[in-house]
């Protein structure tokens, strides 16, 4: 519950070369930057966001599927919280395949920086979320900092007393006392942004 994966070097560098950054130059060194600003990612609101999507989906129209999903696991594979807030942006865009919301969920119970953000993309996307949050839950080897958000969000969408069940209340219990950043809140409140911005239900990208 506790445990950080350690950073893989080997994935964080191919999550650089995906479709989703580009060359740049910093301080006269060659350096590959994100395509769209993650930081709008960040609380998914204010006035960037709408364009910062739209270079997402022009990178949809851009690539092949087999490219983008490949692309979208790879950035979920790496344990930097920036990938992630990129990766979610685009699933919530409407890029989502079976592959990759399997990469999802893994990194969900893996752990993130932004693991609210990442739960409120599952939420958003995924029909099966209730399903998958439940067994997520029980198990005490996920990140606290998803179980807080997964607790948050089954409670606001789905069936409050599936939480009271042994041992899902005392993992999600245990969890709150470690969290220290509201996770909950973040997530659900992430959720509804990406209501507001993409639409009440979920579309995929055609």
């Amino acid at each position: 519950m506790r445990e950080f994966p350690p950073i893989d070097r080997q994935a964080e560098m191919a999550a650089s070369q995906t479709v989703f950054f580009t060359d740049a130059e910093f301080e006269g060194r060659p350096v590959r930057t994100s395509r769209a600003n993650y930081l709008a990612f960040l609380s998914m609101r204010g006035t960037e966001v709408e364009g910062e999507v739209n270079k997402l989906r022009a990178m949809f129209a851009e690539h092949l599927p087999e490219v983008l999903e490949r692309d979208v696991i790879c950035l979920l594979t790496s344990r930097n919280w920036r990938n992630h807030n990129i990766a979610c942006a685009a699933i919530a865009a409407g890029f989502v395949t079976d592959s990759s919301l399997e990469a999802l969920w893994k990194c969900i119970h893996d752990g993130s920086w932004t693991s609210p953000q990442l739960v409120a993309t599952a939420a958003y996307v995924d029909s099966s979320f209730s399903v998958k949050a439940l067994h997520l839950l029980a198990d005490d080897s996920t990140y606290f900092k998803s179980l807080v958000p997964l607790a948050a969000i089954f409670a606001a969408e789905h069936d409050v007393t599936s939480l009271q069940i042994y041992p899902v209340a005392a993992i999600v219990q245990e969890a709150r006392t470690i969290d220290r950043d509201n996770s909950g809140a973040i997530g659900t409140h992430w959720l509804a942004n990406l209501r507001t911005v993409f639409g009440l239900d979920f579309k995929r990208w055609a």
